[in-house]
C-alpha cells in the first residue's frame, strides 16, 4: 500500500472500498489533510463525535455546493431563478447553526416523533407487501430497483401526502438534489438536475397550498401548520417550507434505500442469517439488530462536511479558519477503540446502535426514527415472504457509487429468489 501522503479519498478505488485507507488514517494520522480534496479528514470515533457536537467551532452552516460543485452550477442556478423557483440551498432547511437551526427543528420535530412514526407502521408494512407482490413468482430480481428503491420512495410520498403516481418524478428530483453537489456534472446534466428540482418544488408548493386550506394527517400538514400559535415572524416562510419538504423527500429516499439494499445484500450473502431471522422466536428484536449492524458496517452516508469558524487545533494539527473538515462517519463506525472486531459483521454486537449512521449532536438526522422503522418493516416483510435468496452475480461484479460524501450505495442488487408459497 502506498504511503498516506500519496493517497487520496478521491481515488475511485479507495472511494469504492475506503475501509483499509481509513484504518491506516486512524492508526497513523487520524486528523489528516487530503491534498487532492483540499480538506481535513477526521477518522476516529471520539474525535468525530467531539467535532459534530461543537457547532460553534465546526459549523454545519455551509453550502455544500460551494465545496463540491459542477462548473455549470452558477448557470443552472440562474436558470432556476429565472423561472421563479428557489435554489433550495441546504442553508434554507437545517444546514444552519444556533437559534435559527433550533427554531426550524423545533417547529417540525413533532412530525417525526415516536408517536407520529408509530402511527405510520401499518401503512409502511402494507406498502412493503405491495412491492413484494410485484415479484411474487420469484426468479431473478434486482432488489435495489424493485424493492429497496420503491419502498422508501412510496413511504415518503405517502407520508407527505404526495400521490404515488408521481413517484418517478419525485425519485428523479431526490437524485438530482444529491447529484448536483458533484464536480463531474456536465452542462446538460446540471440543467437536467435543475428541471427535476423545479418539478419537485411544484409538487411541494401545490401540496403546501392544499394543506393550508384543508389540513390532513400527513407530514406536510404537520409541517405547514407547525408554529401556528407563534407570532408570524416565528413561523416558517414559504421558502423554508418548500426547502424542508424537498429535503425531507431527498433525505427520506436515498439514504434509506441504500441501507435497505445493504441489509438485503447481507441476507443474500449470509444464508445462515436469513434462516436465523425466519426461525427467530424474537424476530423483531433480531431484525432490529440486523438493521443497526448494517448501518454501522456499511455506512450509507460515509462522510459529511463542517467548516471551521476560527483557527483551531485538533489531534495535534493546526487547522485554519474556514477550513473544510469531513467527519468520516464510515471510519468512526469501524473504529476498534469503539467497536470490538469492527470489520466483522455481527448482529449480536452489544453497541451497534451507537453507530454514526445518522450523525450525532444537534444535527442528528431528524428522520432517523422513520428511517429505522422503514428499514425494519422492509426487512421483516422480505424475510417472511422469501424462502431463499442468493446473488445472481459474483460479489466482485457488484457496482458501487463512488461518492465520498452524502451517499455510498449499490447501483444494483441482482439476486435469485425463491418465494414462500402463499
Amino acid at each position: 500500500m502506498n504511503s498516506i501522503s500519496e493517497m487520496t479519498i478521491t481515488d475511485p478505488a479507495i472511494a469504492r472500498d475506503p475501509y483499509e485507507y481509513y484504518e491506516h488514517l486512524r492508526s497513523e494520522d487520524p486528523v489528516h489533510y487530503d491534498e487532492k480534496l483540499g480538506a481535513w479528514l477526521v477518522t476516529r470515533y471520539n474525535d468525530i463525535v467531539a467535532v459534530a457536537r461543537d457547532t460553534e467551532l465546526f459549523s454545519d452552516e455551509m453550502r455544500v455546493s460551494d465545496a463540491i460543485r459542477s462548473p455549470y452550477q452558477d448557470e443552472a442556478n440562474d436558470y432556476i431563478r429565472s423561472k421563479g423557483y428557489y435554489l433550495l440551498d441546504p442553508s434554507d432547511s437545517f444546514k444552519v447553526d444556533g437559534e435559527l437551526h433550533k427554531r426550524r427543528r423545533k417547529l417540525v420535530a413533532h412530525a417525526f416523533t415516536a408517536h407520529a412514526v408509530a402511527a405510520m407502521a401499518d401503512r409502511v408494512a402494507e406498502l412493503c407487501r405491495q412491492q413484494l407482490d410485484t415479484f411474487s413468482e420469484g426468479g431473478e430480481v434486482d432488489l435495489l430497483r424493485q424493492y429497496a428503491t420503491p419502498v422508501p420512495l412510496n413511504v415518503i410520498c405517502d407520508a407527505l401526502g404526495l400521490p404515488l403516481d408521481r413517484t418517478e418524478d419525485v425519485s428523479r428530483a431526490a437524485y438530482s438534489m444529491v447529484a448536483r453537489a458533484g464536480t463531474g456534472a456536465t452542462r446538460e446534466e446540471a440543467f437536467q438536475h435543475a428541471d427535476n428540482i423545479m418539478k419537485l418544488q411544484e409538487f411541494a408548493r401545490e401540496a403546501i397550498e392544499v394543506r393550508r386550506k384543508e389540513p390532513r394527517s400527513d407530514l406536510i400538514s404537520q409541517v405547514v401548520h407547525s408554529g401556528a400559535d407563534q407570532p408570524a415572524e416565528e413561523q416558517l416562510t414559504e421558502q423554508e417550507l418548500i426547502s424542508i419538504v424537498s429535503v425531507s423527500i431527498a433525505g427520506g429516499v436515498d439514504t434509506t434505500r441504500n441501507s435497505i439494499a445493504y441489509a438485503l445484500y447481507t441476507l443474500a450473502t449470509r444464508p445462515e442469517l436469513l434462516k436465523r431471522l425466519q426461525e427467530s422466536e424474537n424476530q423483531d428484536k433480531d431484525i432490529a439488530a440486523l438493521c443497526e449492524e448494517t448501518m454501522r458496517f456499511y455506512s450509507a452516508v460515509p462522510a459529511l462536511p463542517r467548516v471551521t469558524t476560527r483557527d483551531t487545533e485538533l489531534g495535534g494539527k493546526a487547522i485554519p479558519k474556514n477550513s473544510l473538515v469531513f467527519l468520516c462517519w464510515a471510519s468512526g463506525n469501524r473504529d476498534p477503540e469503539r467497536f470490538e472486531d469492527p470489520d466483522v459483521f455481527n448482529i449480536d454486537r452489544p453497541a451497534s446502535a451507537q453507530h454514526l449512521g445518522f450523525g450525532t449532536g444537534v444535527h442528528i438526522c431528524l428522520g432517523a426514527m422513520l428511517a429505522r422503522n422503514e428499514m425494519k418493516a422492509a426487512i421483516k416483510q422480505f424475510v417472511n415472504a422469501v424462502e431463499s435468496v442468493e446473488l445472481a452475480v459474483a460479489e466482485d461484479d457488484l457496482d458501487y457509487s463512488e461518492s465520498i460524501v452524502i451517499l455510498r450505495g449499490l447501483k444494483s442488487l441482482p439476486v435469485r429468489l425463491k418465494m414462500k408459497a402463499h
